[in-house]
């Protein structure tokens, strides 16, 4: 047999042949069979006392690295100093591999990740960020879930950093790894593609198949991280997508319930009342939902009508209700949210007025008051000043023009929401072209055919429309028939 050595370093070739990506498909299937002869021995030996580790460059010969890796894995058992070394090898690896090689192994990359992320957890590690950082290498849009997606989100809230699981979720889910339809043909890996899934599928290994719990449970702990981060634009978007997902039966589910009562909550921490019922939601899920939220909707009822006291003595008596689903500290933050609405209120009709003035307001003492208005300040909550006088009461707060502020705001989130609209784009015309791939669209196209006249489809392209003129009301063009009845025609 060759130098096993030789074997692992060639691929890529010195001078590559071509590098049309059909071709290179073909050069690395060839390169990956060579590499399944060699002696299972060869992965873990040293040659002139250096490891594949150490003499394989892992960018350049990612798979050969990865096989090696993984090898090496089973001799760990409980060495922690060898688990140790290899973790960092791992590191170095998910830090510089050709993410196009691994595409073709995807089983075995999986494998080292998963491996990884137990051996974080033995070994005490804090830092996650190699664990995203492959992630991204892997698939840089991060717009296909995988299970490993939810099982680092897991592992950060763990750790308990669930900033660092930041990395992971602001990145739009647009697709999920499915199968290719039958006799589609087949993606070409090593081509760029706008959408991952083309290369993330049910069978490429890099997820376990993907259920339904699994989708929710990811989007539920996502919100939790971003309701913790203040993000609540974020958390709602999460929180929503777990109420509207498709049920049997229109059965609500357990994650939807709790999704339920964080939706709520964060309505109140975002704009001081609960959120408008999403327009395409399920009635008999909203039915449930409603009913099983009835707590909540009672707090959130106290907060819009800025019933402080009220909304604290519900708060009291539901404690255990709070408690038991994880929701205590985010009902405490919204009642502190409450004076803050309380005191931006006064903002519409004053521009500036006495401590004590808002303390009447607040119910509370006037020293409360002021450090609470202090609080909001530092905190950025308020746009205000506090002038000092001899007393905690006699103390000024004047509200300062939001104008500019809110201009400035307004251009951040315009451009935001233009790049977001940039992706969904893309994403929509990947699928659509997947979609025209399918069975169901096939036969449609057939039925639509064999159905039409023959000058069917150059009359459809026709303009049948007409306008008012001198109004920009646009009216279906109405073909009479010869049947003698003349009907009215309402605009």
């Amino acid at each position: 047999m060759a130098d096993p050595l030789a074997v692992l370093r060639s691929f890529p070739p010195d001078k590559p042949k071509s590098q049309a990506p059909h071709d290179l498909d073909t050069q690395i299937l060839a390169y990956i069979k060579r590499l399944d002869k060699v002696p299972a021995a060869t992965w873990t030996k040293t040659v002139d006392q250096k490891t594949l580790l150490e003499i394989l460059d892992p960018a350049v010969h990612s798979i050969a690295y990865l096989k090696s890796l993984h090898e090496h894995i089973s001799l760990v058992k409980q060495d922690r100093q060898r688990a140790e070394l290899l973790f960092d090898q791992i590191c170095i690896f998910f830090a510089s591999f050709d993410p196009v090689q691994v595409r073709f192994v995807g089983e075995l990359w999986r494998t080292v990740w998963e491996w990884a992320l137990n051996s974080s957890q033995s070994l005490g590690l804090l830092d996650l960020s190699v664990l995203s950082t492959a992630l991204r290498r892997l698939d840089p849009s991060g717009a296909t879930f995988t299970t490993l997606h939810l099982r680092f989100i897991r592992q950060c809230l763990g750790a308990q950093t669930p900033s660092q699981a930041l990395a992971i979720l602001d990145q739009n889910i647009f697709a999920y790894p499915q199968a290719l339809p039958k006799n589609a043909p087949a993606e070409v890996l090593s081509e760029d593609h706008e959408l991952s899934n083309a290369f993330i599928t049910s069978t490429s290994g890099f997820s376990e198949d993907v259920l339904p719990q699994h989708v929710l449970e990811y989007y539920l702990l996502g919100a939790h991280v971003y309701m913790g981060m203040r993000n609540y634009q974020r958390a709602r978007l999460f929180l929503e997508h777990v109420i509207l997902y498709p049920t049997l039966q229109h059965t609500a589910s357990i994650f939807q319930v709790e999704a339920y009562k964080k939706w709520i909550l964060v309505g109140l921490l975002s704009d001081g009342k609960m959120f408008p019922q999403p327009r395409t939601v399920d009635q008999a899920v909203w039915k449930t939902l409603k009913a099983a939220g009835k707590a909540y909707e009672a707090l959130a009822d106290n907060f819009e009508k800025r019933n402080w006291n009220k909304y604290q003595a519900e708060s009291e008596v539901g404690s255990q209700i709070w408690l038991d689903d994880g929701n205590m500290g985010f009902v405490t933050e919204a009642g502190n949210a409450l004076l803050r609405y309380l005191v931006l209120d006064l903002q519409k009709t004053y521009a500036a007025l006495t401590v004590d003035r808002v303390a009447a307001h607040l119910s509370l003492a006037a020293d409360v008051t002021l450090r609470v208005l202090s609080q909001m300040i530092e905190g950025l909550y308020l746009n205000a000043t506090l002038t000092p006088g001899s007393t905690a009461g006699e103390a000024i707060l004047r509200f300062n023009s939001t104008s500019s502020t809110l201009a400035t705001s307004q251009q951040s989130d315009l451009a935001l929401q233009t790049k977001r609209i940039e992706l969904l784009v893309a994403a929509v015309r990947d699928v659509d072209c997947r979609l025209q791939l399918t069975k169901e669209h096939v036969a449609m196209a057939k039925r639509s055919k064999s159905s039409a006249a023959p000058d069917a489809e150059l009359a459809d392209q026709m303009d049948l429309t007409w306008e008012i003129p001198g109004s920009s009301t646009v009216v279906p063009h109405q073909i009479n028939d010869d049947s003698g009845d003349d009907e009215d025609i309402m605009v």
